[in-house]
């Protein structure tokens, strides 16, 4: 039995959920399959302050925060500060290595990519090191010389890699893994159980329902001005707001028979296809979970950096428009409403997008890649690193 490591991190539900995707779709085919935080493994004031600050910085300074994504992705290679980062949390990283004794091992952060990049440079991990890349764009940081392959979304983010040094046969194109839940069948089953999915919402069939995503970084940050579109609306809402508990109890009070309000949910899948129209940040597993159920996007203030180029991406794809305020947002859904085809148009953009199959056949790859050999020399580890 294969054993496969995933490494993943806890900014944000994307890369997690890509990882469990994997986790599913390797599990099927008789693979012991473990899902590893890499933030966990860090020290707990390092872990508080990188979370502390990811969400400081897309909140308060979106700007700012482009600027330090396009000063990382300058980092060349062996730079004192790419070393650095290349080496935060190795020595935890080494022992759970050590615990789990995976036949290969797969990031979707770039982070512990770039970690077990330097263990697989050093001679201390001598397992395939696979990078999956869950953006409509590929970062610098997913760049190291020791990082055997490499699973994306598009071309594009193909040529990105090769930009950066990637050679072309360490490259397959197989798009973002989805959970199961997301599959073709499971997608089908929910299309065809619309109605009854909306009526059990409590809801009406035969008006339109919005979809509102994300907590105070993201769309509903602007609550006031989404409280009062709402109460001034025809349409129906399901409003999702994640884990924070305050715009839930907030929302909670606007007690309409069109709003449905909710924290957390496993059910995105169900609340997606009973929707119209998604209101929601570009993150790309939410881009392409959206697209695999085929409903219309609005991607509101992409922040500079992977969300800009997500958004980008959806829009000449057709499947989704921009809005930089709640009033663009809404202006849009009013105009919708008098005219369905846009939305219409959209879905059938969405269908002709191939989002499908891709944790399935990243699964077979990573199985045939741990029955391989690593493409790249290894050498002994320096006794004089210090791991931290």
């Amino acid at each position: 039995m294969h054993r496969v490591l995933l490494l993943t991190a806890s900014f944000g539900a994307g890369h997690n959920q890509a990882a469990y995707a994997v986790q599913e779709a390797l599990k099927d085919r008789g693979a012991s399959a473990e899902v590893v935080d890499y933030v966990s493994l860090l020290n707990p004031a390092l872990r508080s302050f990188a979370k502390f600050s990811l969400i400081q910085g897309v909140q308060k300074a979106p700007g700012l925060y482009g600027l330090f994504y396009k000063s990382m992705s300058r980092l060349e290679p062996d730079s004192p500060l790419q070393r650095y980062v290349n080496h935060i949390g190795i020595t935890r990283i080494q022992d759970y290595i050590d615990l789990f004794a995976p036949d290969i091992i797969a990031s979707t952060f770039p982070t512990p990519m770039g970690v077990v990049g330097e263990l697989r440079r050093h001679g201390t991990v001598r397992v395939p090191n696979v990078s999956i890349v869950t953006d409509y764009t590929a970062h610098r940081q997913w760049y190291h010389e020791y990082s055997d392959h490499y699973f994306v979304a598009t071309d594009e983010v193909r040529r990105d890699l090769e930009h950066f040094g990637v050679q072309p046969q360490k490259i397959d194109v197989f798009g973002i893994p989805l959970r199961r839940k997301f599959s073709a069948d499971a997608v089908n089953f929910l299309r065809s159980h619309r109605t009854e999915l909306i009526l059990q919402l409590g809801l009406s069939p035969s008006v339109p329902i919005v979809l509102l995503m994300g907590g105070g970084s993201g769309v509903l940050g602007d609550a006031p001005e989404w409280e009062t579109f709402i109460q001034n609306s025809e349409l129906q809402y399901l409003i999702v707001c994640g884990q924070n508990r305050r715009l839930e109890r907030r929302f909670a009070q606007l007690k309409s028979d069109r709003v449905r309000v909710y924290g957390f949910t496993s059910e995105i899948d169900r609340l997606m296809a009973a929707a119209d129209v998604i209101v929601t940040k570009p993150g790309g597993l939410t881009l392409t979970e959206s697209m695999a159920i085929g409903i219309p996007m609005v991607l509101f203030k992409p922040i500079p950096g992977q969300e800009e180029i997500n958004a980008d991406f959806a829009v000449r794809a057709g499947v989704a428009v921009r809005a930089q305020h709640a009033e663009e947002a809404q202006a849009f859904l009013d105009r919708v409403t008098r005219e369905p085809a846009i939305l219409e148009e959209m879905r059938r953009a969405a269908h002709r997008v191939p989002v499908l199959g891709a944790a399935e056949h990243i699964a077979d790859r990573l199985l045939h890649l741990a029955d391989g050999i690593v493409a790249t020399p290894l050498q002994a580890y320096p006794s004089e690193l210090q791991m931290t």
